[in-house]
């Protein structure tokens, strides 16, 4: 019976002392494990046990460096790295190591620069770090790569909020930041404000030569005064903006005098109003209302993606005629574990919902005979995504090993199109249901 070691930071008895101990010596054989490598990691990640994740990619990138020394394997080698270095960065940044996870991010982008979620990851580093002008030229950076991907918009929009945030906040004295020169601005420095100076009580002149131009009764005006802006109301001298009502304002407002309230008055009960059930009791005005169905629209949701279903055209060579099939939709933790609400602003109903889904499906039944099946993650059904309009795809999967003729036909009529269109109905279907619903 082989024997398991175990590999550095791993927690003991861990099932993977097998491929963290290997020690291949040929090409072909560190390929076999860095392709074991990558499936065991996506499992780690996907369950969370983010230690796993980190010491199986800290595993391959050990191996695979030599490769790119092989003219024949470079490209796919470096490729191979980027992705490896960015799934790490990935597992550190969720264990909170966050210079190891955006140094790890850089070295991704730096070994492939037109790897898209290298430069997400890097963002995703920067942002955690508070460095949200680099976060934003990561994100602006993925954003060109990849010129369609919505989610990219999001943070490229929340980055450059933060950054202007930072900027009005430097502007203010409260944050350490770049001037206008580029020079740094501590707020030490920005916080020292001039000493107030002491007050001075006006001194009057009998002489003609005096700043003194008018008087009013008690009130004094100086030469100055025009400029700091004050003015003469019923022989007082007042403020510019001081303004005094007129009667029919008067009587448009009312009495507002103060007056006691009577003893019966204090000890009558509070009148009973009558409210919806899940609505707010404080929104006497009724300018806004919100309420929550969660529970209903991940329930909903749930049924209406689970069972949809393709037939894939019978003419295609690799899996023609078969069915492929949701056959269960999870919700993600992501955005908080979703959100779903109705909301009656000034009479007019808001509907609010932001959910993650993943997909399991199946293909069966296909010119081939064999049977195949696999995940896809939707990150983002919220209400940004118009009716018709596509739903992103942050990953898609496909267990077991798939030629490149087979994958590309998974990818044509599952991930781009064929079952992934039917999804998005789906969920164009399961809005309007909302929507009548409430």
């Amino acid at each position: 019976m082989a024997s398991f070691g175990l590999g550095a930071g791993m927690p003991g008895g861990s099932q993977h002392g097998d491929v963290l101990s290997a020690s291949p010596e040929d090409a072909d054989s560190k390929l076999r494990l860095v392709d074991e490598i990558k499936s065991r990691g996506r499992n780690a990640v996907g369950t969370k046990n983010y230690r796993d994740a980190d010491a199986l990619y800290g595993k391959a990138i050990d191996v695979l460096p030599p490769l790119c020394d092989d003219p024949d394997r470079a490209d796919a080698a470096k490729k191979d790295l980027a992705i490896l270095y960015s799934n790490r960065s990935l597992s550190r940044l969720q264990m909170g190591q966050l210079a190891e996870s955006r140094s790890d991010a850089e070295t991704a982008a730096g070994m492939d620069g037109t790897y898209v979620k290298a430069h997400w990851r890097l963002g995703q580093a920067c942002t955690a770090m508070g460095s949200h002008g680099d976060a934003l030229e990561a994100f602006e950076t993925a954003l060109e790569l990849d010129k369609n991907n919505k989610a990219l918009k999001k943070e490229v929009d929340k980055a450059r909020v933060k950054v202007e945030q930072e900027k009005l906040l430097v502007m203010e004295g409260k944050l350490e930041g770049e001037n206008g020169d580029g020079k740094k601005s501590p707020a030490s420095k920005a916080k020292k404000a001039a000493a107030p100076k002491p007050a001075t009580v006006p001194k009057k002149s009998s002489s003609s030569g005096s700043d003194v131009v008018k008087a009013t009764g008690d009130s004094e005006f100086s030469t100055s005064d025009h400029v700091r802006g004050y003015k003469v109301v019923g022989g007082k001298k007042t403020s510019f903006f001081h303004h005094e009502q007129t009667e029919e304002e008067k009587r448009l407002i009312g009495d507002i005098t103060p007056k006691q309230i009577s003893d019966s008055a204090a000890s009558a009960p509070p009148a009973q109003e009558a409210k919806e059930e899940g609505t707010s009791a404080w929104n006497k005005a009724g300018t806004w209302e919100e309420k929550d169905v969660k529970s209903w629209a991940v329930d909903t949701l749930t049924a209406s993606l689970t069972g949809v279903s393709h037939l894939v055209p019978s003419a295609d060579p690799e899996i023609g005629g078969a069915t492929v099939k949701v056959t269960r939709a999870t919700k993600l933790d992501l955005h908080g574990g979703g959100h779903a609400s109705v909301a009656a602003v000034r009479g007019k109903k808001r509907y609010i919902y932001e959910f993650g889904m993943k997909l399991s499906w199946e293909l069966e039944g296909g010119s081939s005979g064999e049977d195949y099946s696999g995940t896809m993650t939707l990150p983002d059904i919220d209400g940004t995504v118009e009716a018709g309009d596509e739903y992103d795809l942050s990953e898609f999967t496909t267990e077991g090993n798939v030629g490149n003729a087979l994958r590309m036909a998974l990818n044509k009529h599952v991930r781009d199109g064929g079952l992934r269109g039917e999804v998005h109905k789906a969920i164009d279907g399961w809005v309007e249901l909302f929507k009548a619903t409430y």
